[in-house]
């Protein structure tokens, strides 16, 4: 994965450069086009490639059963596309990979599940597990940016975010991690809202700066947590109701 991120880098940043490169040449060779170009309204169709990086966690309304323990340190990496509606809107439509999850403490430990080799894990004795699940995302969002101002342009986005799960990972409070993804469910959707910047460097060449939060409306897993300390006489079980969150920084290359 980290060699397969790197690569993405060295593209992002290689397809950066020719594409300033070019402009630069076109404008050097021809001035008067590149005023005229510079009064243009915006192209139709923008595009380009973003890396990520943040913090989620996880909420649950069964709080007298589930809390959330600890936040995990995320990453993702995907294409973006604006359909500019005019100079000032745009439908935003994304396509990437990214990886989320948290540490969940269940106050009475969770009912023994399988992971992929059908290994059992998990107990009444054992409370936390931290989750990290992968997923790929296609956030579809409105756009909404101001003019140009000093080579930068400013905007806020609002929109969904259905979700496919590619892989979930546990790890115990032993430090050891097992593959569970057929524990997790296999979709999900979420909003987001966020905001940031575009910086012209050349032409139609920018660099994207985005915060942006992310939250879950469906449940995450399958797995079910005891409500009450599983002695022999009392094992009632339920399945509490996980959300997840992210707040992420994105950078990236518009072209």
């Amino acid at each position: 994965m980290k060699k397969f991120i790197s690569v993405i880098v060295i593209i992002l940043l290689s397809a950066a450069l020719l594409s300033a490169q070019e402009q630069i040449q076109s404008q050097n060779s021809n001035p008067y086009q590149n005023n005229v170009q510079q009064k243009q309204k915006k192209n139709k169709v923008d595009g380009g490639l973003y890396l990520k990086g943040g913090v989620s966690w996880m909420m649950s309304d069964s709080k007298a059963y589930f809390k959330n323990e600890k936040a995990k340190m995320t990453y993702g990496f995907g294409a973006v596309m604006d359909l500019n509606l005019s100079n000032n809107f745009a439908l935003n439509i994304a396509g990437g990979f990214c990886n989320i999850g948290g540490t969940a403490n269940f106050k009475n430990g969770v009912v023994p599940f399988n992971d992929i080799d059908g290994i059992a894990i998990g107990d009444s004795t054992m409370h936390n597990y931290k989750y990290s699940t992968s997923y790929i995302e296609i956030p579809i969002g409105i756009k909404g940016c101001t003019n140009e101002i000093g080579y930068f342009t400013y905007f806020l986005k609002l929109g969904v975010d259905p979700m496919v799960r590619v892989k979930s990972k546990v790890t115990l409070e032993t430090k050891d991690t097992y593959i569970a993804t057929r524990e997790f469910n296999l979709f999900n959707i979420g909003w987001h809202v966020g905001g940031g910047a575009e910086w012209t460097i050349a032409g139609n060449t920018k660099l994207l700066f985005e915060l942006n939060y992310l939250g879950t409306f469906l449940d995450i897993d399958k797995i079910r947590s005891y409500k009450d300390d599983n002695t022999p006489t009392n094992t009632s079980t339920l399945n509490p109701g996980i959300r997840l969150n992210d707040i992420s920084l994105k950078v990236g290359v518009i072209f």
